[in-house]
């Protein structure tokens, strides 16, 4: 494998999406999101909140009822579809979120099917979409599109076969090795994460905060990149200026808070102050 390096601060300013003075919400991308449950609606709230904090336009969140009651109180720049809905307005928007708390209901499990048998806008599969996707034999034979695949080292471990100890200590390899066969880019998230593309490139971020080992902040890094995507960044380098941005955030709440105790809600405010200060 080859083409390695580490991610740096010029490397992400070069990337960041500009922001026209004469803009419009459409200007900066429209994000459909299919996520959450009724036992897990805060995955995706946590994710469509990150979409915008990164400067997407608009985000639209696919879900269960129960979810969406809660997600409209407390965030109301989202607008809704039904799941069913879903399905026929895909063409409609620049980018698919899928997974963040969807559960792995049979339900679910058809659904995401059915979506990733079509054409599909640039799309980032997270969580729920993965486990999903690792019970679909030889998934990768069937998807002609390239997509985000953001899995955490229990995801890949599912996806791949192989222990999750293995993959810890080949992180590198690994994820430049399955990016490669899947023909995906793959966000493989921990300590010091690596963004892998097909062709051997990868990148690794340089943040390792055991203040983000909690539950939800892979939520939020999966809005990060399908908010990127919106304003028009390729897969590859949404996702590396979302893991890095994501990481700073980080390290600017471990700061303040130390390596514990951290909420995952905390990292949105923090977003767009990070991309400020990055420009």
């Amino acid at each position: 494998m080859n083409k390695v390096a580490e991610l740096t601060k010029e490397w992400i300013r070069k990337r960041l999406p500009s922001r026209k003075e004469d803009a419009n919400k459409g200007t900066f991308g429209k994000v459909l999101v299919i996520a959450g449950s009724e036992n897990y609606p805060g995955a995706a709230y946590l994710s469509c909140a990150a979409i915008y904090r990164v400067g997407a336009g608009l985000v639209t969140l696919a879900t269960e009822k129960e979810a969406k009651i809660i997600i409209s109180g407390k965030l109301p720049e989202v607008t809704f579809l039904s799941q069913n809905g879903a399905l026929e307005k895909i063409d409609e928007y620049d980018v698919l979120l899928i997974g963040p708390g969807l559960g792995q209901s049979k339900k679910a499990a058809e659904l995401v099917e059915r979506i990733l048998s079509r054409n599909l806008p640039p799309t980032v599969i997270d969580g729920d979409g993965l486990n999903i996707l690792s019970k679909i034999g030889k998934w990768w034979e069937k998807r002609e599109e390239m997509s985000v695949l953001t899995p955490h080292p229990g995801e890949m471990s599912r996806l791949t076969g192989l222990p999750t100890e293995e993959i810890q200590k080949n992180r590198l390899n690994t994820a430049q090795r399955f990016a490669k066969k899947w023909k995906q880019v793959v966000v493989l998230k921990g300590a010091n994460t690596v963004i892998a593309f097909p062709d051997g490139e990868a990148l690794v971020s340089p943040f390792a905060n055991p203040a983000l080992a909690t539950a939800g902040t892979g939520d939020v890094l999966a809005g990060a990149v399908a908010g990127l995507l919106a304003q028009g960044l390729n897969l590859f380098d949404a996702a590396c200026v979302g893991v890095y941005i994501h990481g700073l955030a980080g390290e600017k709440i471990k700061e303040k808070t130390g390596n514990a105790g951290v909420l995952a809600s905390e990292l949105l405010p923090l977003l767009p102050l990070v991309i400020k200060n990055l420009k």
